[in-house]
């Protein structure tokens, strides 16, 4: 069965934004659209089944498909969960999931988990041919999943050479395919894009470090950017990364400090170097406290003495008597 999706068909009232997030959010997955433009979105997308698989093709304005940790819960178990492969086309595109961002560049091919946070943006506009294959069909394991989305595939791998250009032919003939044939292609699909996960998990070790280096670093850059946020935790870092808690605490299990510990002894360290070397107002504990995210003067105090052996009164008076004798 093909379905169209095709603003030209939409009214003019200035909802065209709006209509065609809902059409798309029925048509292939529930997502919030953003327009990189204005209100007058110009777009078309057609869908067709293959058996299991659903085939998307999208050609439309600069925008921004966001679907968030809200919306997945919202959703939960009324849609498939789907692994999305996509191959880009000339306008490139810009994947987020699991704490990485990639740029893709024309023709090459992504991947990502629906049902976990992710952006895909368009700033260029979108030039799109995407297969949706349900998870439950691919028997390949969540580590290998999680290692392969938001990263860059070359069209000229061993099996992306091979999946690629499949799926541009199957997006568009998809409807045309005799019943009989269209499970059976739908399987040897399904088994390709299984392969080329497995290809991608079990590649070089090194590089897979190397991300995981990057990762943490990444984290660790944003919290020194937030720490005077109060509301700063794993939940708003895993956030603002589009992984999971639970990911980012994997993240952080080779690193010898969990991610609250982290904030808390980095907090820690800019009082006490506030309180070191402050004058005037800007020494008082309350005011160096409230400034680095403490919103209790009582535990600050405590975690203070825990880490440095003294009040951050007496760390602040043994300083300036330190810097003045």
């Amino acid at each position: 069965m093909t379905r169209v999706i095709d603003t030209a068909g939409f009214p003019d009232n200035g909802n065209r934004v709006r209509r065609w997030s809902r059409a798309v959010s029925r048509a292939a997955l529930p997502v919030t659209v953003t327009s990189h433009g204005a209100h007058s979105l110009e777009g078309r997308m057609t869908t067709r089944r293959l058996g299991h698989l659903l085939f998307v093709t999208t050609d439309a304005d600069p925008q921004c498909f966001t679907r968030s940790r809200r919306r997945i819960a919202r959703d939960d178990g009324q849609t498939e969960g789907y692994v999305v492969v996509a191959v880009v086309g000339a306008a490139g595109a810009v994947l987020r999931q699991d704490g990485r961002t990639v740029e893709l560049a024309a023709g090459t091919l992504a991947l990502w988990i629906a049902d976990r946070p992710h952006v895909v943006d368009f700033p260029r506009g979108v030039n799109m041919k995407a297969c949706l294959v349900p998870r439950r069909v691919l028997g390949v394991r969540d580590d290998q999943l999680e290692r392969v989305t938001a990263t860059v595939i070359e069209p000229d791998g061993p099996v992306a050479v091979l999946l690629g250009p499949l799926l541009v032919t199957l997006a568009g003939t998809a409807a045309d395919c005799p019943e009989h044939v269209a499970g059976q292609l739908a399987c040897n699909v399904t088994d390709l894009v299984a392969t080329l996960i497995a290809e991608r998990a079990a590649g070089d070790v090194a590089g897979a470090v190397g991300s995981r280096y990057t990762q943490v670093r990444d984290v660790c850059a944003y919290v020194d950017r937030h720490l005077g946020d109060p509301g700063l935790g794993p939940d708003t870092i895993a956030a603002a990364h589009f992984m999971s808690v639970r990911s980012l605490h994997k993240l952080f299990e080779g690193e010898g400090i969990t991610v609250s510990r982290l904030i808390q002894r980095r907090r820690l360290e800019e009082c006490a170097r506030d309180l070191a070397r402050g004058d005037g107002a800007e020494r008082t504990v309350s005011g160096v406290a409230r400034r680095w995210g403490f919103t209790n003067p009582a535990h600050f105090s405590r975690l203070f003495r825990a880490a440095y052996g003294m009040p951050p009164s007496k760390w602040r008076d043994s300083q300036a008597d330190a810097v003045g004798s």
